[in-house]
């Protein structure tokens, strides 16, 4: 559990294992000049299951483990990192200060808003006691990948035991069991420190509660009906939109369809020599009718997307219209671009480097049925033009592997998953200093005015100048056309009516650890 979280009703950053969200404190002198940090205090009440308490040292080994490089924390080290020093309070342990070398657009979330791990359980040996966390940066990874200590420290860390066997923490409910490919079993703990919290991560709703894995769609829509499962999430819009209409089930069921914080976008390689034109990049973008596809394959549970920021939040740019469907317009931008074709065989080509080669394109699918279903439309579309689009399928961790960290591909349809703070850090995906094979600027985006504005937003104090800066670079990355932006779903969930409940653009959209049984007590609806 984090020290704060954003609460699902008012999406604001709210504390949980402290007493406060902490203040940001200018550092004027000393080695850190320049940097900024923060006072944090976990409440007295707060501990661990073995009833030890949460101190500042569970939350110093937990930035330890997730900056050692050895460990599988590459989603969390991209903000931790910035986190140079954590200082224990010698006298009252539930007090500690976070710095940071720079000032840091993320910093106060980065400091409050990872998951804490209890450093009895994860490292019972005190593996991680005598190294510094200044020991685990980047400039010593040569160094700490022959340290004997830390790879076994690792090793362990990284083991299925921890996560599969073996979890611990300090939230409502504890682990019970894991059968693979069947069900998840949690239930609620006894003498719970935050047992009559009314914050709803810390909230203690079922006293058991089973996560059934249920890959057919069908099977799960009629255990439903049947009432041996009293939640559904992640179904189609197809069965979401049959279980409304049908009067006897929508008498049973509350239907809830939030906007989650995530967009569908096609990656495009940037390098590629076909695709390094923003008019070609643009032209296929105009090949797909998406609104067509939220009104059919969604139900009109979507919102239009135009770039890199979530069409929900207060950043966003409204000025920025989608890209419509416009095959004709499309022509013209490859005819522009100068693709024609010159051989009459119904593909168009161009001379680059001396060559003449045709407008042929792969498309990589992981055999997701919506990445399907795309794909053949733009085949479909891209064929009248003039393009020949190959479709090819293989799991997504060779996507990745094998295409995308090394920039061998043309195509892939693709999540950019967000989170719900208020300002993105848009550095790790559109900044070119992040298109490395570790960085996450996997299209190889370049545009040294989004360098310099993102560079900018890192360091500005001023929100009005920050939300002037996203939305400058909004405008520059729609003109560019790195990525073809689609869509932002809808989740789509479905609640026995016999709990109350609510939802949330918070994944996972619904929170069951909330739910009572109806009459029992209230619970504030969205």
């Amino acid at each position: 559990m984090p020290l704060a979280d954003f609460e699902p009703v008012t999406l604001e950053l709210t504390p949980l294992l402290i007493k406060a969200i902490p203040q940001e404190i200018p550092i004027d002198t000393g080695y850190y000049k320049g940097g900024i940090s923060f006072n944090i205090e976990i409440l007295e009440e707060a501990n661990w299951d073995d009833g030890s308490p949460i101190t500042g040292y569970d939350y110093l080994f937990t930035i330890k483990a997730i900056n050692l490089t050895l460990t599988n924390a590459g989603k969390y080290r991209e903000f931790a990192q910035h986190i140079k020093k954590v200082i224990v309070d010698p006298s009252n342990p539930k007090k500690f200060n976070v710095i940071f070398s720079e000032d840091y657009l993320l910093a106060l979330e980065s400091a409050v808003n990872i998951e804490v791990y209890p450093k009895y359980f994860y490292d019972s040996i005190n593996a991680l006691k005598n190294y510094e966390l200044s020991d685990f940066e980047e400039k010593n990874e040569d160094k700490i990948s022959k340290d004997s200590t830390l790879i076994t420290f690792a090793k362990a860390f990284n083991n299925n035991e921890f996560s599969r066997n073996k979890i611990n923490g300090c939230g409502p409910y504890k682990f019970i069991s894991w059968t693979a490919d069947q069900n998840i079993i949690i239930e609620k703990k006894k003498n719970y420190w935050a047992a009559n919290s009314t914050k709803s991560s810390l909230m203690q709703g079922p006293d058991k509660m089973i996560f059934h894995i249920i890959p057919d769609e069908l099977s799960a829509i009629n255990q439903l009906k049947a009432g041996t499962i009293d939640v559904i999430n992640e179904i189609s819009a197809d069965g979401f939109k049959m279980l409304i209409q049908d009067p006897v089930y929508s008498e049973k069921f509350n239907f809830y369809h939030p906007t989650l914080i995530k967009q569908y976008v096609i990656n495009i390689n940037n390098l590629d020599p076909r695709l390094n034109d923003k008019n070609v990049r643009r032209a296929i973008a105009h090949l797909l009718d998406i609104d067509n596809v939220i009104k059919n394959l969604e139900n009109g549970m979507a919102i239009r997307s135009v770039g890199p920021i979530h069409p929900i939040k207060k950043t966003f740019n409204k000025e920025l219209k989608p890209i419509p469907y416009d095959p004709e317009m499309s022509k013209k931008l490859l005819l522009n671009a100068g693709w024609t074709d010159t051989n009459g065989n119904g593909i168009i080509d161009k001379k680059i480097n001396g060559k003449i080669i045709e407008m042929e394109l792969e498309i990589l699918i992981s055999g997701q049925e919506l990445g399907k279903k795309l794909s053949l439309m733009l085949q479909e579309s891209a064929a009248k033009v003039g393009i020949k689009i190959t479709i090819s399928e293989k799991e997504f961790k060779q996507i990745r592997a094998e295409n995308l960290k090394t920039r061998m591909y043309q195509l892939v349809p693709a999540i950019i998953s967000q989170d719900i703070i208020k300002w993105d850090d848009l550095y790790s995906k559109w900044h070119s200093d992040s298109d490395t094979p570790e960085g996450s600027n996997e299209t190889s985006y370049k545009n040294q005015a989004v360098d310099d504005l993102i560079d900018h937003i890192l360091i500005t104090k001023s929100d009005e100048e920050r939300l002037s800066l996203y939305k400058q670079i909004q405008t520059l990355i729609y003109a560019d056309q790195p990525v073809i932006f689609l869509y932002a779903p809808e989740e789509k969930i479905i609640v026995h009516k016999r709990w109350s409940s609510f939802s949330s653009a918070k994944r996972p959209g619904y929170f069951a650890n909330t739910f009572k049984l109806v009459g029992t007590e209230s619970l504030i609806k969205k």
